[in-house]
């Protein structure tokens, strides 16, 4: 008497069974089947994300290469940024860039982030407050003290 699998419903013949090839040709078709519709999903999952450089105002600009400001929205929905920027206007309130409508979140939100004095008697990380707002702009949520680095990394919002 054949018995099935719990998961796929595939057929499993007992040792003193006769055995037909037809059956078997059903479950290769079903496994088949199922790890495609599996390994699209992966690949999805998977796939790069599209960078775009933010447009800086106010006197920001690239800390350089390698930290080039950018963000993307996730396979996942999520807006991520990466990058570093210098140099700018450091007054609260103050436009870093403005994110496209389609990477904008629908509530206000703050993070907090670092800058630093990039100096090497003494090197100071101080925290600071981002903050991106339903209209797209992320600005200084707080004044800060160092214009020489100021980090985007690991900014992420579920949009």
């Amino acid at each position: 008497m054949v018995k099935y699998t719990p998961n796929y419903n595939l057929g499993k013949p007992e040792g003193t069974d006769m055995y037909s090839v037809l059956p078997q040709n059903a479950n290769m078709d079903i496994i088949d089947t199922t790890l495609k519709g599996l390994d699209t999903k992966v690949t999805g999952l998977l796939a790069d994300v599209v960078w775009q450089e933010a447009e800086l105002l106010n006197g920001w600009e690239s800390y350089g290469v390698g930290y080039e400001p950018k963000f993307a929205v996730d396979n996942h929905n999520n807006l991520i940024m990466k990058g570093a920027i210098k140099n700018g206007v450091t007054t609260k309130g103050t436009v870093l860039f403005i994110l496209p409508e389609n990477m904008r979140p629908i509530v206000y939100r703050i993070f907090l982030t670092s800058c630093n004095n990039q100096s090497t008697n003494p090197y100071e990380y101080k925290a600071i407050e981002l903050a991106i707002a339903p209209n797209g702009t992320v600005t200084l949520g707080s004044t800060i003290l160092y214009h020489q680095f100021l980090g985007l990394e690991n900014i992420s919002i579920k949009l």
